[in-house]
């Protein structure tokens, strides 16, 4: 099953009973289309899961796909005199699937899923931290026989700045980033477009008190519209054509 970010956050949240009768009737009927109603119903918990570990959409699709495999082992398992949510319960199955996976898309060379977590999570010191984060990161070592124990000074073959195809992408992406934006600015008003250019787009913002002075309002009014715009303008971002790639 394939359901996007944006098709996932658009499927209805089934309630406590309406949960019980699809799992039910997986569990003990076998009916696919119970199963599919609730995978699609607890896809955006697959998609908060895999968003926590990448957006690059690559990693994200695989990093998905083994989440909805987890939520339909879930299904299966699901103990349906357990009084708690299946959403509560799925979420371990849900992670566990997208860990297992993170090494397989992430990492060049094969280390054990738990090491790579423990990495990113800061869990690890010393030698177990470099080594993981070698492995990580992927990184060549120029002279293979200075490497030992204790050589922190290894060298690597890494280049910070973009290729010709890389620089031609990051252009492209900037500006299809730039018109979705500025066409999503179009369902705000007045005020609210003037606070968020003033506040969010500017190089270097307009200090919040000043701007609330000059607009006659209080600093608590001012950050209440631009709260709401920026929770108007995500609703509205992904009609514009925005992606989550966009940002890498």
């Amino acid at each position: 099953m394939s359901l996007s970010y944006h098709a996932a956050l658009q499927e209805p949240v089934l309630d406590a009973n309406q949960e019980r009768v699809a799992l039910k009737s997986w569990q003990q009927e076998g009916d696919r289309k119970s199963l599919e109603v609730l995978v699609r119903s607890h896809a955006r918990l697959v998609w908060a899961q895999a968003l926590v570990w990448s957006n690059n959409p690559v990693h994200l699709e695989d990093l998905v796909a083994e989440g909805i495999i987890g939520l339909m082992r879930a299904a299966d398992s699901f103990d349906l005199s357990f009084k708690v949510r299946f959403s509560s319960y799925a979420k371990w199955w849900v992670t566990a699937g997208i860990s297992s996976a993170l090494v397989r898309v992430k990492v060049v060379i094969d280390i054990p899923s738990r090491i790579y977590v423990d990495a990113c999570g800061g869990r690890l010191q010393g030698e177990k931290l470099s080594n993981a984060q070698r492995a990580i990161k992927g990184g060549v070592p120029l002279d293979a026989a200075s490497y030992g124990a204790g050589n922190n000074g290894i060298k690597t073959l890494r280049c910070a700045d973009l290729n010709p195809e890389e620089q031609v992408l990051a252009k492209s992406s900037s500006r299809a980033l730039s018109r979705a934006l500025y066409s999503a600015m179009d369902i705000l008003s007045p005020t609210e477009q003037q606070i968020i250019r003033r506040l969010k787009l500017k190089p270097e913002p307009d200090c919040a008190r000043d701007l609330a002075n000059e607009m006659k309002m209080s600093q608590t009014r001012l950050r209440q519209i631009e709260r709401h715009a920026v929770m108007r303008l995500r609703r509205e971002l992904p009609k514009c054509g925005f992606h989550l790639e966009m940002l890498d």
